[in-house]
């Protein structure tokens, strides 16, 4: 597990990330893996001392299993509250089959394919998060909508050592610069909500994908933002 700032660390497989907020209040986890990986994350939160049992949310950027995969696992070994965004909230609940990456829609040929993958475990949700809907997250944590890689992503800002945003898969970075990453696509509502990103102040950026951006980062989704305009 990486540190990124005092406090909040990256649990990386070659699948995805997943990010804890070790507080006062008990562990936040930002998204969970693919399924079966909850041993993952336990053997990660005993390197800070903490364990599954400490986690007291789960905070989650979008449906995708890679990121919904261990929730269920996770939430039954703990207890911890499911934060989900409105327009994902039925798949993370195993209504619906989560939608494709937007890849898919440039490479139909991958819709069947995507629909073999296994489903994450069905989730309970106590709470529906989205900008400007009521109620505290854990943390402090300001929900961004960043809908596009899914209609309900959301995106987090922690206001602690200059502002980290977790992007979830709203984007990826190289070399410090922003991307939209393979898995998405040019369109105008992916691309409306990275420039939305742009207007917050924040000296980090995390990913669901990709190497950070330590410094400087709202900078370069600006200048991504003016290279959409």
């Amino acid at each position: 597990m990486d540190a990124i700032i005092s406090g909040v660390h990256r649990i990386s497989t070659r699948q995805s990330g997943a990010y804890v907020i070790d507080g006062d209040e008990g562990v936040t986890l930002i998204d969970t893996l693919v399924p079966k990986r909850e041993h993952l994350i336990a053997s990660a939160l005993a390197e800070i001392g903490r364990s599954i049992s400490d986690v007291s949310a789960i905070v989650l950027t979008h449906s995708h299993d890679d990121h919904v995969g261990s929730a269920a696992a996770v939430k039954n070994a703990s207890g911890a509250a499911v934060y989900a965004s409105a327009g994902d909230v039925a798949a993370v609940r195993g209504e619906v089959r989560p939608p494709p990456p937007p890849v898919a829609d440039r490479f139909p040929f991958l819709k069947p394919i995507i629909r073999l993958f296994p489903a994450h475990p069905p989730v309970t949700v106590e709470h529906i998060i989205g900008e400007g809907v009521e109620g505290r997250l854990p943390e402090d944590l300001l929900v961004i909508d960043t809908p596009g890689h899914t209609p309900g992503h959301v995106s987090f800002l922690l206001d602690r050592d200059g502002g980290l945003l977790i992007v979830g898969d709203a984007a990826v970075a190289k070399k410090g610069e922003v991307r939209r990453g393979y898995m998405n696509r040019a369109e105008p509502t992916f691309d409306a909500s990275l420039r939305h990103i742009a207007e917050f102040e924040f000296e980090r950026a995390v990913f669901g994908h990709s190497d950070p951006i330590p410094f400087g980062a709202s900078a370069a989704f600006r200048r991504f933002a003016a290279s959409t305009d």
